[in-house]
């Protein structure tokens, strides 16, 4: 028997509902858990720099988590800005925004700042999504040495536990907005059943609509005076995706939303504050009013409406906030990853990192030079084959 996977059933065999896909407690806890042990091992780095409170603990004046939270936030906000610049797709912006948020689930700004990762996550980005750029162009592009670029990849891909696919709500708002555009031209395609009569009392039950409410993100208005004709529908569909899209590239990619909600959820959310009347009717065209799944769709779809709307430029950090919390992030950060490009100069080297395995490539190296130096005829090998033959 043939069996028929929708597009929810297909979401659900993603690695990123699998691996990246949380309640809000659940996100809360991660998050609470990764900078306890951030915290644990700077008051250590404290213990052994003699730096104490003067009542036996160590004195470590770390970043909050909400501080943390903030700061991170900021940078996936430097992300967007930075391919935007470049004039990079819109797949590669929200897929390095996607690459940092989820670094920071496993990883504290306390032991990698931002400032470092985010470099790495965008470049990431730019080749996971085919978007063609050498290395030494965009290292001389955002004025960093390449192999800083470089430096804490493997790091960045062991976080996302080598899962690159971000599944990203675009492409199905766009083919909401085509289907709009259908419903309000009179014509529907041949999969969705409906005739020609049903068509036609679905474009004047659009017609019909409600206009969109006053704190509605869409910029359309309707006329002073006059019946609403089919180009004043065609307006309103388009300013209401315009105002969708300007939701999906700003609160939805500095929000929770793709950690607590579905591609599909996400943009019909957007679409919902962008012009509710016009998002009711269209998902009366897709949910019955009988349906016993309409009331949870409605809800879930509702509550990232909520998420996406409490969102607001201001709760970015500015300019000289970001270097106050960085001033204070220098004084408690981990030592050992302080050197990101030696680190990882070390293991590409076939080491563990730190000083002690700088310490034994140093003895490599030298002994490699030695042997060099003296010729084969001093090697052991060499000895104990002239004593045999002795």
């Amino acid at each position: 028997m043939t069996q028929h996977l929708n597009e929810d059933d297909l979401y659900r065999t993603s690695s990123q509902y699998r691996l990246w896909s949380f309640s809000p407690e659940g996100l809360a806890a991660l998050r609470r858990k990764t900078h306890e042990l951030a915290i644990t091992r700077a008051s250590q780095y404290a213990t052994k720099s003699n730096s104490y409170d003067g009542q036996g603990g160590a004195a470590v004046d770390c970043l909050t988590s909400e501080e943390c939270l903030r700061l991170v936030q900021r940078y996936l906000d430097q992300v967007r800005t930075t391919s935007d610049h470049f004039k990079w797709p819109i797949p590669v912006k929200a897929t390095a925004v996607q690459y940092l948020a989820r670094f920071y689930l496993s990883n504290s700004p306390l032991t990698y700042p931002p400032k470092e990762i985010y470099k790495t996550v965008l470049f990431l980005a730019c080749k996971t999504e085919a978007t063609h750029m050498t290395l030494s162009e965009y290292a001389r592009r955002i004025s960093t040495p390449a192999d800083e670029v470089l430096a804490p990849e493997y790091k960045v891909m062991q976080a996302l536990r080598f899962t690159l696919d971000v599944r990203q709500p675009y492409r199905g708002l766009k083919g909401v907005l085509m289907e709009l555009l259908n419903l309000a031209e009179g014509r529907v395609g041949e999969a969705e059943g409906v005739e020609t009569g049903g068509a036609k009392a679905l474009q004047a039950e659009m017609q019909a609509l409600e206009m969109p409410p006053k704190t509605a993100q869409t910029m359309w208005r309707v006329k002073p005076a006059g019946k609403i004709e089919s180009k004043d529908q065609m307006d309103r569909i388009n300013a209401a995706y315009s105002a969708a899209r300007t939701i999906l590239d700003g609160p939805a990619l500095l929000t929770d939303a793709y950690f607590l909600f579905t591609p599909p959820q996400i943009l019909l959310a957007a679409l919902h504050l962008a012009d509710e009347p016009l998002t009711s009717f269209y998902l009366r065209t897709k949910l019955p009013l009988d349906s016993d799944l309409r009331p949870k769709i409605l809800t879930t779809i509702a509550a990232c409406a909520e998420l996406l709307d409490s969102f607001s430029g201001s709760h970015i950090l500015s300019k000289d906030e970001r270097a106050a919390l960085e001033q204070k992030l220098e004084g408690c950060r981990d030592p050992s990853t302080r050197d990101l490009v030696g680190s990882h100069a070390v293991a590409k080297r076939g080491g563990d990192g730190g000083e002690e395995a700088e310490e034994k490539a140093r003895k490599k190296k030298a002994a490699r030079e030695k042997h060099l130096k003296e010729g084969p005829a001093h090697s052991p090998v060499a000895k104990s084959s002239s004593l045999a033959s002795g």
